[in-house]
């Protein structure tokens, strides 16, 4: 996906209006494309929010839980986590909380490493799986790309009552791996169009604006985007 649209970006310039500032614009188009999804506030996912933070939150549920949510790559599966992890909903729900992204290559005991780090702890954690066992805790682990490296960081945590683990993952199967129960599974879909437009102009433009009356010269190109 990155090639295919690095490679359109690089002919939007070259072809693109003769106006040196708009060219400038568009090569932050080129630039920018991935990374808006993945970075910029969450704009058009509010009913996901919602729903994934009542599935995380529920207070009635007492008993261990894993919530998958998956789609494709570059729609936002990261923002969306990271801002429901940081919502206020969230923040008083769980005595402890640590959200990780797995690197590639793979590698346990970093990723280990990396939690006892984050929770809170006034000693040194010598054993996670025994610090977690009494607690109720909230895990977010980002990017599982396969059902082996799931089975290895599993193994190290404890199915404590009323606890949740958020996975991200781009396979459906690796989700319903993770997630015994089909109601805990989440597919992210596709961004409509009329938001991700308002998404990719905000970043660009670090401001919302109308780009058919501001930019008419771009709307093409800008659609061209959207769609790769």
């Amino acid at each position: 996906m990155n090639s295919a649209v690095a490679t359109s970006g690089t002919n939007i310039v070259t072809t693109g209006v003769n106006n040196y500032p708009k060219k400038n614009i568009l090569t932050r188009l080129d630039t920018l494309v991935m990374a808006t999804l993945e970075e910029s506030r969450l704009i058009g996912r509010g009913s996901e929010k919602n729903e994934i933070i009542k599935l995380v939150s529920d207070k009635d549920v007492h008993q261990f839980r894993v919530v998958s949510l998956w789609g494709m790559g570059g729609i936002g599966k990261t923002t969306l986590v990271r801002d429901i992890y940081q919502s206020e909903e969230i923040s008083g729900t769980f005595e402890e909380r640590a959200c990780v992204t797995v690197m590639r290559p793979f590698n346990c005991d970093k990723l280990l490493k990396n939690l006892t780090t984050q929770f809170r702890h006034k000693d040194p954690i010598t054993d996670i799986t025994v610090y977690l066992r009494e607690k109720r805790y909230l895990l977010v682990l980002d990017d599982v790309s396969s059902t082996s490296e799931w089975d290895a960081i599993i193994k190290y945590l404890p199915k404590a009552k009323t606890s949740c683990i958020i996975v991200t993952t781009r396979e459906e199967n690796i989700a319903k791996h993770c997630s015994d129960d089909e109601r805990s599974m989440y597919k992210l879909k596709n961004m409509n169009h009329e938001d991700a437009l308002i998404l990719f102009t905000k970043k660009v433009f670090k401001e919302t604006l109308d780009l058919e009356k501001q930019y008419p010269e771009l709307v093409e190109q800008a659609e061209m985007i959207l769609r790769k």
